[in-house]
């Protein structure tokens, strides 16, 4: 699927790739950072491709605030462990380190910037990627006092409509480019930041690296799509991995699947990346998201613009959620995405403040189980390691012997007889 880290070669000695410590742990997410699933790998091996592709050599070292070792005479570019990145930001961040020849941090352009400022949680003013040029050692105090640049992104702008009466505006904005800078703490930031990434990526990986490999791709397109419909043709695109299993009436369009990714009789699976060994069973849907290795989207849910972790499970409905590792979302349980009256508010790091674009579902913990029937209301974080289950009062528990056929309704765990005005 993707080249191996090894066979990619070192180019520029002039610079070397690293990280940095976060200055706080995760909220609502399981850690190390570096596990947190992204674009179907963990963090950290998106980090480092993101260098060695550009012929960067990335250090395994973290700088901390104990003395960590990173060659003085090159330029060291940094990356806050817990923050996303695409090789088109460190390419052109290389290059503006090189031109500005001082110690800067990186601050993007345009809408991409604007997002990255909501994404922030209310924390826009921290360094997520600093460039420290040849000379004193690197150090967190070294990364606090660097300045602030405006860096120039490629981006093109979408609209996606939103439901009337519900938000300010009719229409979300967002920008699609390789150039994003996220950070992923908090599990509202690492949605919005595979969700921003999705679309770029898939656009990269599927539609060809190179302009030969983008028409021979294109052709290949036109002869299974019959067509000539943009639509009809990107939806034949996808790429597939070693001894993946998808049923002939499963439906995958525009997706990346990699190795051992099973899909079964009557799926859906649209514009999505499906970690190794992933599993989409019989008449679910996944659209818009990213699946972890070995997650599971079981038999008739629904799983729409989420992030599904490592091992977990969903069987119920879900939009704009994420589920950590080992989690589970039973049958007919939902994760809510709207909030009553407008913007959704999430809990960051003990401060209430309102999603990324207003727009977000629930995060549970690894480990937590949601039970059946169980609603959360949208931009709630449920703890790891907790059975979330309806109240016992609305579970039928005992049934009292010999009843008379009629109507009958649950209460405190028996049944009564119902209401005829019920």
């Amino acid at each position: 699927m993707e080249p191996p880290l090894g066979a990619l070669v070192r180019q520029d000695t002039s610079v070397i790739g690293a990280r940095f410590a976060a200055p706080r742990p995760l909220d609502g997410l399981e850690g190390p950072a570096s596990r947190l699933p992204f674009l179907g790998m963990t963090l950290l091996d998106r980090q480092q491709r993101a260098f060695l592709e550009l012929g960067l050599d990335f250090a395994d070292a973290v700088v901390g605030p104990d003395h960590t070792e990173l060659p003085a005479d090159r330029i060291r570019i940094l990356v806050r462990e817990d923050v996303a990145i695409g090789q088109r930001a460190v390419q052109h961040f290389v290059e503006r380190a090189k031109e500005e020849g001082r110690d800067i941090a990186w601050r993007a352009s345009g809408r991409v910037g604007n997002i990255a400022s909501e994404v922030a949680l209310g924390f826009p003013d921290e360094p997520w990627l600093v460039a420290l040029q040849p000379g004193e050692p690197a150090s967190l105090h070294r990364i606090a006092e660097c300045p602030f640049v405006e860096v120039e992104v490629d981006e093109r702008l979408v609209e996606f409509p939103l439901p009337p009466g519900q938000f300010e505006a009719d229409v979300l904005e967002l920008p699609l480019t390789e150039s994003l800078v996220l950070p992923c703490g908090h599990w509202a930031q690492l949605l919005w930041a595979n969700l921003l990434g999705l679309g770029p990526y898939l656009y990269r990986t599927l539609g060809g690296r190179n302009v030969v490999e983008m028409g021979v791709r294109l052709v290949g397109a036109l002869a299974r799509a019959r067509s000539t419909d943009p639509a009809r043709v990107m939806a034949t695109y996808q790429r597939m991995g070693d001894e993946c299993r998808i049923h002939p009436s499963a439906v995958v369009e525009a997706s990346w699947l990699a190795d051992g990714v099973e899909i079964g009789a009557n799926a859906v699976v649209r514009g999505c990346i499906l970690g190794e060994g992933a599993t989409v069973e019989p008449l679910a849907i996944v659209e818009g998201s990213v699946l972890a290795a070995q997650a599971t989207v079981q038999r008739q849910a629904m799983v729409k613009y989420s992030v599904i972790g490592a091992r977990a499970h969903a069987a119920g409905d879900m939009q704009l959620g994420v589920l950590d590792r080992r989690a589970a979302l039973k049958k007919t349980a939902a994760l809510l995405d709207q909030a009553v009256g407008g913007a959704v508010r999430v809990n960051a790091w003990g401060r209430l403040v309102r999603a990324p674009l207003g727009l977000a579902g629930v995060g549970v913990g690894a480990g937590t189980v949601i039970g059946a029937n169980a609603f959360v209301a949208a931009g709630r974080t449920v703890p790891a390691g907790l059975v979330v289950v309806p109240a016992p009062a609305s579970v039928l528990r005992s049934v009292p012997a010999d009843l008379p056929q009629g109507a009958y309704a649950i209460h405190d765990g028996t049944l009564v007889p119902a209401r005829s005005d019920a």
